[in-house]
């Protein structure tokens, strides 16, 4: 019985991962604008923008356009139910890694010089993300000795320490944030791989970038999982807080860098500490083992 009651739980989550997602948005815009000295929006003006877009007429381009973009959404979602439900977590990256693709595809769709530059942008923050988040995948399966998210069940950040602290760089990009938000560039004319969706359409791209910071967020949380769900919850709430907190002050506190220096701090500095972090714990086991 309590086997099915942690997976209602589970699909239930799941379920509301939106408004989750949502709320923390929320959070951060009001973070932001205090840091900034101004009012800004309310807790829930995320999701107001979100069902509003959603309740608008849908306009695409072409069909391809519109299946790419629902296809992304759907690859979202089911990367974010496959870590909500405790199965595999290299599933899960590498399913919200095809709905990255999918998405550039669906910018590249259009006969438009904005739409191809902000696929273009956005390409480059897929090459600097995946390569990071992967290792670091690796890394949680190499100390847990299994991809399964339910059986990650103790507080691996003690022993991945460099691979949490990379983390937050990758959620910076994810998040379109300064200093890396290359794609959407929001001091520009361009908006990215969105520039040529409008209505609904915009809503269901919206709603799949809000899937992928799920599973984004959903890894950095396994690091810091234990046996004691409540304690855990209790941890985690924390975490995503700071996290949070932290990102709002790197983008009010720094400019805008290049793709090129975006692309040498991700695969030089985050992915050479996650490497670090690997092979000292294989050193130690070496020696343990020895």
């Amino acid at each position: 019985m309590s086997s099915v009651l942690e997976q209602a739980a589970s699909i239930a989550l799941w379920a509301l991962t939106p408004v989750l997602i949502g709320l923390m948005l929320g959070l951060d815009r009001v973070i932001t604008a205090r840091l900034q000295g101004r009012k800004g929006p309310g807790l829930l003006q995320s999701l107001r923008d979100l069902f509003k877009l959603l309740s608008k007429k849908g306009s695409y381009v072409n069909s391809s356009q519109m299946a790419f973009a629902y296809l992304s959404l759907a690859l979202y979602a089911i990367a974010a139910f496959v870590l909500i439900t405790g199965s595999d977590v290299m599933t899960a990256f590498l399913l919200s890694g095809v709905g990255s693709f999918l998405m550039v595809m669906a910018a590249l769709s259009v006969r438009s010089p904005y739409s191809h530059l902000g696929a273009h942008r956005e390409l480059m923050q897929i090459m600097a993300v995946e390569p990071v988040v992967m290792l670091i995948v690796l890394s949680m399966g190499y100390v847990s000795g299994t991809f399964l998210g339910s059986s990650m069940d103790y507080v691996m950040f003690l022993s991945l320490p460099l691979a949490a602290a990379a983390m937050v760089p990758m959620l910076v990009i994810r998040l379109e944030k300064s200093p890396f938000d290359i794609a959407t560039a929001h001091s520009e004319i361009v908006s990215g791989p969105y520039v040529e969706f409008s209505g609904r359409t915009l809503g269901i791209t919206k709603l799949a970038h809000w899937f992928e910071l799920a599973v984004m967020f959903g890894i950095l949380l396994l690091l810091f999982d234990t046996a004691d769900q409540a304690l855990g919850l209790a941890i985690k709430t924390v975490v995503v807080l700071a996290t949070v907190f932290i990102i709002a002050i790197i983008d009010c506190s720094t400019a805008r860098l290049t793709r090129w220096s975006m692309l040498r701090f991700s695969l030089i500095f985050c992915l050479g500490a996650v490497a670090l972090n690997l092979l000292v714990l294989y050193i130690i086991d070496l020696g343990v083992l020895g």
